[in-house]
């Protein structure tokens, strides 16, 4: 069973431990069992050395269990990738879940909406001839919850297997109606990782133009490489 992150936060210091991967060496505890210590509910405690101390401590973890970000309120870089580890954590956890893929679906996409606080988000299966949700955030279905596998954003990235994002959809032709409101989309293909087949897509919508910037697109992309294992089973 795939277990949460750990995330120990200070102003100056961020700490996660991924309780997956450790192999318990005890390089931590006997490196700085000021911040290092399993007898402490609360094992963890960044605030009890300096910040220097705390990186140098974690940076002896043969495993990467332990990863470190340095000043995630006033750092976007490191605010970001904090945000991706907490998410894939999150989606190998649903994953793992013994639920139907009609039942993960609808918790994937509101896992990815809430990271960067998106308005909406869908995941759909390709099919042969067919593109089809089987997830999504909110009570709002979209206005084509099927359709031919060539048609719109979604068609797109299928056919040239390359994450779509599209700033201004009224700008975009291929564009295919999902909420009247909507302003910019991203989509990205979901691949086999054995059969290399686009087997399902993550759509991305905002009521803003302009929406979405590389980051979005990297943080999305990792997403898809998270979840291809959602087709394993249905």
């Amino acid at each position: 069973m795939t277990k949460r992150l750990q995330v120990y936060e200070t102003p100056e210091i961020t700490v996660t431990f991924d309780p997956n991967v450790c192999i318990h060496s005890g390089c931590c505890l006997a490196t700085l069992p000021a911040a290092f210590d399993v007898r402490r509910m609360r094992w963890i405690q960044p605030e009890a050395a300096s910040a220097d101390a705390v990186a140098d401590a974690v940076n002896q973890c043969p495993s990467r269990a332990l990863r470190y970000y340095r000043n995630v309120s006033r750092d976007s870089s490191a605010k970001s990738s904090l945000t991706r580890a907490v998410l894939i954590n999150q989606l190998a956890m649903i994953l793992a879940s013994d639920s139907t893929r009609d039942a993960r679906a609808p918790e994937i996409a509101e896992a990815i909406r809430a990271a960067r606080d998106y308005r909406w988000v869908g995941i759909y299966t390709v099919g042969p001839d067919e593109i089809a949700v089987v997830g999504f955030t909110g009570e709002a279905a979209p206005v084509f919850p099927r359709f031919p596998v060539t048609q719109g954003l979604n068609g797109a990235a299928v056919s040239s297997r390359e994450p779509i994002v599209v700033n201004d959809v009224v700008e975009d032709p291929r564009y295919l109606t999902a909420f009247g409101s909507t302003r910019s989309e991203m989509v990205v293909p979901v691949v086999h990782p054995a059969t290399r087949e686009v087997v399902g897509t993550i759509d991305v919508e905002s009521e803003r133009a302009n929406a979405f910037a590389d980051d979005d697109r990297a943080l999305v992309e990792d997403c898809a490489r998270a979840i291809a294992g959602l087709w394993e089973k249905p």
